[in-house]
């Protein structure tokens, strides 16, 4: 079991990491998936049951032992200031469309002469102390979606944004503005494809790229193919997944 008071640095470029996404506002829930062996976790506020007050005991019970990233509801500077003043080790960001969005989340992550972003780090200085501001903060993890036509076609402008930490391909939206329809680890040709280019920009640019990986086999693929860092769970899908399969291992006629 790995534990660490400060986690950060942490760069997911140096080996394949393993990621665990959590829906769920529960602390007790999050720090069991802290403690399961995952590199880091992240907690999803546009999609998942959890809201900005949640935030902050779901950090305290995961950053003893792992980095935690936040995926944010939108393009939104303010939250993007609020998250990481709570502790946050990085945001990722959906739905950026070109390099003019993802320049805006980079210069709310990063205080002045980088950024604009206000000083008031409230837990985060608590948190790492004196050294945050010049330490800590300057290296915030700002990751951008890629999950729309527009995202895709100007995935190498927006890789090159300075500050930018990395790209994470969104499968379902992506596959629903191109045509392909909804991705979950993404088998579709087209996808695996619109994938590859945007592990190549992220990494002509010293990027880490992430994808979600729930199926084993395809999160080894994925790897194969140079994704640097892979969810391999998701705590809302594992429970409603584990009490299915332990109904059907006692009552098989229910299979």
């Amino acid at each position: 079991m790995r534990a660490a008071s400060n986690p950060l640095p942490f760069d997911l470029r140096t080996r394949s990491h393993a990621a665990a996404w959590s829906g769920l506002r529960d602390p007790l829930a999050a720090e069991i998936v802290a403690r399961s062996g995952v590199d880091l976790v992240v907690f999803d506020l546009q999609h998942g049951n959890i809201d900005e007050p949640d935030l902050l005991g779901l950090l305290q019970a995961t950053q003893p032992f792992v980095p935690t990233l936040v995926r944010l509801r939108s393009v939104d500077p303010a939250q993007v200031t609020r998250v990481l003043d709570l502790g946050a080790d990085g945001v990722i960001v959906p739905m950026i469309d070109g390099p003019d969005s993802a320049r805006a989340v980079v210069a709310a992550a990063l205080y002045p002469p980088v950024g604009r972003r206000s000083y008031g780090p409230i837990r985060a200085a608590l948190r790492h102390g004196p050294a945050y501001r010049e330490q800590v903060a300057a290296h915030a993890l700002v990751v951008a979606m890629i999950e729309t036509r527009a995202g895709l076609e100007s995935v190498e402008a927006i890789a090159a944004v300075p500050g930018l930490g990395g790209l994470f391909v969104g499968p379902a939206d992506l596959g629903l503005t191109m045509g392909w329809g909804p991705q979950t680890d993404g088998a579709h040709p087209a996808y695996l494809e619109a994938r590859r280019r945007v592990v190549a920009a992220a990494h002509d640019h010293g990027l880490s790229i992430g994808v979600h990986g729930d199926d084993p086999e395809a999160a080894r693929a994925a790897l194969a193919d140079g994704v640097d860092w892979v969810v391999v769970a998701n705590d809302t899908r594992l429970l409603g997944a584990g009490t299915a399969a332990r109904v059907r291992a006692v009552f098989p006629e229910r299979a």
